[in-house]
């Protein structure tokens, strides 16, 4: 999904949405909520920046980093790191990057520092002040992304391809050194999507154009570990796995009760299916509620923030 998201941090809700039509020049916003309440505490317009990830937010020496790429059909794409105040989401600064790339922007924490993909480079930022301290080419990579073990900050995994064709790598999350890289040959339509690392692992989900896939790699080898998915062999190109409050949730548009599943992070057994209806898309969880949109729309407006429904989690999903 491309067009609304979620994340939890420090215990408060963080929605962005956009709100114009597909097609039409993009306007997003950025809502902070109560979990409990609901209540919307606070809300900013993006202007022209678009959102799709939970890895593009995280909080840093006070601020709250959003990682945005856009304007949308600019003929040529650039990417911002923009920083507000957390409870008031008042804008406090704004870093210039140049993007090479068609994708979204991910950020994470890592070493100290904020590591920010931008197309064909990994930037390192100062948490202090969102200045650049570093900027590692990779390659001719047009989509890339960055993730590590969040609170702890101590691996980061970058991926990057060139239409659809590229490589995992982990790097240094201090200097951003190359450690070890897969070799060149992960084929799909995009750069791989990366769950945050969980147990010295990551999850990998690609899209290969007809097909997608799931993989965890070790992130000490970048070699796959074995798992126990609840299906056989491939699924669509819109599965997805990320880690929620300790959780592997998987899911993928009408993927029915074995592969829209809350499950093991460390091996992807299945422990209980969400049961959310086809066309239900999971965007944030934590300890006790799953926050979701029942339909998810490609030919309008997404839904509203506040239409944004809660359930309460099943117990079986509870780390």
């Amino acid at each position: 999904m491309e067009d609304a998201g979620a994340a939890f941090i420090d215990n408060y809700l963080y929605v962005w949405q956009q709100v114009t039509p597909l097609g039409a020049p993009i306007h997003s916003e950025l809502l902070r909520i109560d979990p409990i309440t609901g209540q919307v505490l606070a809300r900013t317009l993006l202007g022209g920046f678009g959102l799709a990830a939970s890895d593009q937010l995280l909080i840093a020496n006070g601020s709250l980093w959003v990682a945005a790429a856009g304007p949308a059909g600019a003929h040529v794409a650039r990417g911002e790191v923009l920083r507000f105040q957390p409870e008031t989401l008042k804008a406090t600064g704004t870093t210039f990057l140049t993007n090479r790339g068609v994708g979204q922007d991910t950020a994470a924490l890592a070493g100290g520092w904020i590591w920010v993909t931008d197309g064909g480079t990994l930037y390192k930022l100062s948490p202090a002040d969102g200045q650049v301290a570093k900027t590692i080419p990779l390659g001719t990579a047009d989509r890339s992304q960055v993730t590590t073990n969040n609170a702890r900050g101590t691996v980061l995994i970058v991926t990057e391809a060139e239409n659809g064709f590229g490589t995992i790598q982990t790097r240094n999350p201090t200097s951003g050194a190359l450690i070890i890289t897969t070799k060149p040959g992960i084929l799909g339509v995009t750069a791989p999507n990366l769950s945050e690392v969980t147990g010295g692992g990551v999850w990998v989900a690609v899209a290969t154009g007809m097909q997608g896939y799931l993989e965890r790699l070790d992130v000490s080898t970048l070699r796959p570990t074995p798992l126990s998915l609840p299906y056989p062999g491939d699924a669509t190109n819109g599965i997805s796995a990320e880690i929620m409050a300790g959780v592997l949730y998987v899911q993928q548009i009408a993927g029915g009760p074995t592969r829209n599943y809350c499950g093991n992070p460390s091996t992807g057994q299945m422990f209980a299916a969400l049961g959310l209806g086809p066309t239900a898309t999971v965007l944030a969880a934590n300890s006790t509620d799953l926050f979701y949109i029942p339909v998810v729309s490609y030919a309008g407006p997404v839904p509203r923030g506040e239409e944004l429904v809660a359930t309460p989690i099943n117990a079986k999903c509870r780390a």
